[in-house]
């Protein structure tokens, strides 16, 4: 079966950590992803090449509508794909849903990632082309209910139109490990003190002058605590001079696009997530996954949440002494055992290995 994978982007975010996690599994059932890419290189260009896929480098729709269109409708008849899984942040591009559907695919899938469309050009774009998805698409899917109803609307939604593909995950290699947290620490500079974590992009969603003006409050309670940022995005610029004018450069450690990010979790001591607007977002899985205390903004849905006790809902307006309160107050609280960990994450269907199948159901459905 061959199916052409649509959306992702030259930096590892959560579209793209989907993709490759059910990429690598699906792969060893005999399934190739090959990938369009607007961006030149792609994310995880390397391995997808490895796996067996092929990327399509194409003409930014921004700047060459009609020479996206020439490129996508050769790769689709050159292709012959049983499925095209366009995958979506909103609806201001539909385009490769129509062109897939025109070329005679079997099966078209918009696949939902998101739960809020940021600018006023997207959001007008996202309107007008949200009704004609349905004309387009064979499946719609969403990473949560949240992102489901947000992009196909609630009647889609509980009429039962909607499928949930799980933003999963390698549970095991997510797991706490004391012997990854000391080398973690030792590679990243840090010392045995108590380390705040986020893991994700420099965009706006993501909330770091939040995360910023939070952790500027927690250094006035607890000046010894460190602040770990794995990630980049264009944002980051900004983000350190403002770390630089508030004096906060030595606290903070900027650890850039990681391969090892299962070790920079195992490195922190709680994970500090108050983001806008979200899907269901994938390193709250992972962080979770390796027993972190998290405190994240009410904004996300509540389905990522698997242990009360151990995630904490604030809401944005929530003063930046308040979130550092609720993010101290987890200092010393430690990890659980990790099977037990990984016991919540298979019943909630956070699992790759499991989620594969069901993947692969729908493909072949």
């Amino acid at each position: 079966m061959k199916v052409l994978q649509i959306g992702m982007g030259n930096n590892p975010g959560g579209v793209e950590a989907f993709v490759m996690n059910y990429y690598r599994q699906l792969s060893l059932k005999g399934i190739r992803f090959d990938f369009v890419s607007m961006y030149g290189e792609i994310a995880f260009h390397q391995e997808i090449l490895s796996l067996g896929g092929q990327v399509f480098l194409v003409p930014n729709i921004k700047k060459d509508y009609f020479g996206y269109v020439k490129a996508m409708k050769e790769i689709l008849a050159e292709g012959r794909y049983d499925v095209v899984h366009v995958n979506m942040l909103s609806a201001a591009n539909i385009l490769p849903l129509r062109l897939a559907k025109e070329a005679g695919v079997g099966k078209v899938i918009a696949h939902s990632h998101n739960a809020s469309a940021p600018g006023m050009l997207r959001r007008i774009l996202d309107q007008w082309n949200r009704p004609k998805i349905s004309r387009y698409a064979d499946v719609l899917a969403a990473c949560g209910e949240k992102a489901g109803r947000w992009l196909f609307g609630d009647q889609a939604y509980e009429q039962g139109q909607v499928v949930l593909l799980s933003n999963a995950i390698d549970v095991e290699r997510f797991l706490f490990s004391e012997e990854k947290r000391k080398a973690a620490r030792a590679k990243l500079g840090l010392t045995d003190g108590f380390v705040i974590g986020h893991v994700g992009r420099f965009q706006l969603q993501k909330n770091h002058e939040r995360i910023l003006e939070i952790f500027r409050q927690i250094q006035e309670m607890e000046p010894d605590v460190r602040l770990l940022l794995v990630g980049e995005g264009e944002l980051l610029p900004k983000i350190r001079e403002k770390a630089r004018e508030y004096q906060l450069e030595k606290q903070i450690v900027f650890a850039g696009v990681r391969s090892d990010v299962e070790d920079c979790l195992c490195a922190m001591d709680v994970f500090l997530f108050p983001s806008l607007f979200e899907g269901l977002p994938f390193t709250l899985v992972e962080a979770q996954a390796n027993g972190l205390p998290c405190v994240i903004s009410d904004r996300i849905t509540r389905e990522v949440v698997l242990d009360e006790e151990r995630v904490c809902c604030l809401s944005l307006e929530n003063s930046d002494t308040a979130w550092a309160a609720k993010v101290l107050s987890y200092k010393g609280c430690g990890r659980e055992e990790p099977q037990i960990t990984k016991k919540r994450l298979v019943a909630a269907h956070f699992d790759i290995h499991n989620e594969a199948d069901r993947l692969l159901e729908l493909y072949n459905r």
